[in-house]
């Protein structure tokens, strides 16, 4: 169809009319995403610092039971039973502060608001404090935690993040200990590869896992049973922060287990690039003490 000149600039104008009124409707969009991701960072970062303030009130109170604690088992230490109070105070108090450490590891991570401090860490104290830790509780099972190289040996020193590792650590030695048998051991070993890489072992002796369910075991909210009955604690994400965090630290942890074998979890960490560790807000980290979660 021939459209006369005035037509043709009626229906330019149109369209470009309309074209104009799109654009309008682009921009009042684009504005509104502009303020939404506004408020969005706004309360991200309001989550941050309520994690923040949060893991501080908690932490506060705990610290003072926990030091508390430990001058009333040595008012008397001739006591045995207030030795053994202190202790178990202690352990449960521990107890607490490491199941709260895990959740609010969780949140960052799932923030992504987790990033490595990394400094010299003496990592076989690292292991020592861990194994301190898990003394009252491993106690009640009758089960032996064995460190090697033992905690009097020269120290091994590695560049890496000493809070992240602990918690690292602590978990393994945790889901070893929930599933370990009565008088039974758990061997925690340390060891420098020969590229430089942090080697941390954690073996238990218990039940093991089925090769079909090893893939799943550090997937979130995962607990594996090897009876008919759900008889082990824990809420299933021990084992999956313990592989994001090593994941952060750019490493790996990897399996070997099966039924009746029990299980060995190994955790190896490359050595940072360069001659230098990384800047750290305090050289060898913040050490906690924690205690026990658990799944498998």
């Amino acid at each position: 169809m021939n459209l006369t000149d005035d037509e043709l600039i009626q229906e330019l104008s149109n369209r470009f009319a309309r074209s104009r009124k799109t654009f309008s409707d682009l921009s009042v969009v684009n504005r509104k995403l502009v303020e939404m991701n506004r408020r969005l960072e706004q309360s991200e970062a309001l989550k941050s610092n309520f994690l923040s303030n949060i893991r501080n009130e908690i932490n506060n109170p705990l610290n003072a039971i926990v030091g508390l604690a430990g001058q009333i088992g040595a008012l008397d230490p001739e006591r045995d039973e207030i030795v053994a109070l202190a202790s178990m105070i202690c352990s449960e108090a521990n107890h607490l502060d490491f199941q709260l450490r895990n959740i609010f590891a969780a949140a960052e991570l799932e923030a992504g608001e987790l990033d490595p401090h990394i400094s010299r860490v003496n990592v076989t104290a690292v292991a020592r404090d861990v194994a301190e830790s898990f003394r009252h509780r491993a106690a009640r099972k009758d089960v032996e935690i064995e460190l090697e190289p033992p905690p009097e040996a020269a120290p091994l020193l590695f560049d890496t993040d000493a809070e992240k590792v602990q918690i690292i650590l602590s978990n393994l030695v945790a889901n070893a200990l929930e599933y370990s048998r009565e008088g039974g051991r758990i061997q925690v070993s340390l060891a420098l590869a020969p590229d430089g890489s942090l080697v941390v072992g954690v073996r238990d002796f218990g039940a093991g896992i089925a090769e079909e369910d090893q893939q799943r075991i550090f997937n979130r909210f995962t607990q594996l049973e090897t009876g008919t009955t759900r008889s082990h604690l824990g809420h299933g994400l021990g084992l999956s922060i313990a592989k994001a965090l090593a994941d952060l630290l750019q490493g790996t942890i990897d399996l070997e287990s099966g039924r009746g074998q029990g299980s060995l979890f190994r955790v190896t960490l490359p050595a940072p690039v360069g001659d230098a560790p990384f800047t750290s807000f305090a050289e060898g980290g913040n050490l906690f003490l924690f205690d026990d979660i658990s799944e498998k």
